[in-house]
């Protein structure tokens, strides 16, 4: 079984869980940039949560299926059709040999997410097929596909899956993150400090996998820092001379040089992945001994309907 890719869009590659265990080497672990959405298409075609998709981001894709497949799309609102008939989020959708499927545009949010059953089929890199383009690892030649690449497609593993309406995650263009403070968060000055609780920033044209430049109130330190590089991790929020804070995504730096001023909490993480250019990205304080609570409640409310599945 395969598909063919007609028109590759603005980016679109093949991701899984990711590749965990490797930052001592400069590999971040990757993989779905929204791992609840990822997870949530493949448990609608009936794959387990974490078998390679298809991750678009904003939109653009064409696809010839070869075979009769069963798709699911989940994650940003991408209008998206089957032969020219719209396509529902977040459900099982049979498709037939010979069907153009097309993936137009975002509403909401930044990536969307094709499931088909069966998975997709390549050759994983350090446990994984996850798409790393600054070392140009994984996926199909370590790059977003290009038009003309044919994908092959695995056996099926189970029966589609419904979604309760209730675990349909909500998504707009006003992305609001839980945070805790950082190792820096003492240099910053009282008034950065309550600029980054209360006013909104927005994401920039300097956005993608690695992180995203923010744009509003100029975040000051009270204490100048003179810091050699230390760890980075997906969420950590840093503050650089200009005082735009600069926000790590999947595929961050694993260190940095700039003072580190949040942390976004680990059940938060996955809207990291739908934060898109020109987006709101506002932060509430969330404190360090919240956030193990937050987590063990998000893992509990999807752990009953996606197998193996944690934040």
């Amino acid at each position: 079984m395969s598909l063919k890719v007609l028109h590759a869009g603005t980016q679109t590659m093949i991701m899984d869980a990711g590749r965990p265990g490797h930052r001592h080497q400069g590999i971040p672990g990757g993989g779905a940039a929204d791992k609840l959405s990822f997870a949530i298409a493949n448990h609608l075609v009936g794959n387990r949560w974490d078998t390679p998709a298809l991750e678009c981001a904003l939109g653009g894709l064409h696809i010839r299926f070869e075979h009769d497949a069963v798709i699911a799309i989940s994650g940003a609102q991408m209008w998206s059709q089957n032969q020219g008939l719209n396509l529902p989020l977040n459900k099982a959708v049979p498709v037939d040999a010979g069907d153009i499927l097309t993936m137009s545009f975002t509403r909401a949010g930044c990536r969307s997410y094709l499931a088909i059953a069966g998975g997709i089929e390549v050759e994983p890199f350090m446990g994984s097929v996850s798409t790393y383009m600054p070392a140009a690892l994984g996926g199909l030649d370590g790059g977003p596909l290009k038009t003309g690449d044919v994908l092959r497609i695995g056996e099926v593993q189970g029966p589609p899956n419904s979604l309760p309406g209730g675990h349909v995650p909500t998504l707009s263009n006003h992305v609001v993150l839980r945070a805790s403070a950082a190792p820096e968060w003492d240099a910053l000055s009282d008034a950065g400090k309550r600029y980054l609780f209360t006013t909104p920033f927005f994401a920039t044209t300097a956005t993608d996998r690695m992180g995203t430049r923010l744009k509003g109130d100029q975040i000051t330190l009270d204490t100048p820092v003179k810091m050699t590089s230390s760890p980075l991790l997906p969420g950590s929020l840093q503050v650089p001379p200009d005082g735009q804070p600069i926000l790590a995504l999947a595929d961050g730096h694993c260190t940095g040089g700039y003072a580190r001023a949040l942390q976004i909490i680990q059940a938060d993480l996955w809207l990291l992945g739908q934060i898109a250019p020109g987006a709101a990205v506002s932060f509430r304080r969330c404190f360090e001994e919240d956030a193990p609570k937050i987590l063990r409640a998000k893992n509990s409310y999807y752990a009953g309907l996606i197998p193996g599945f944690s934040f």
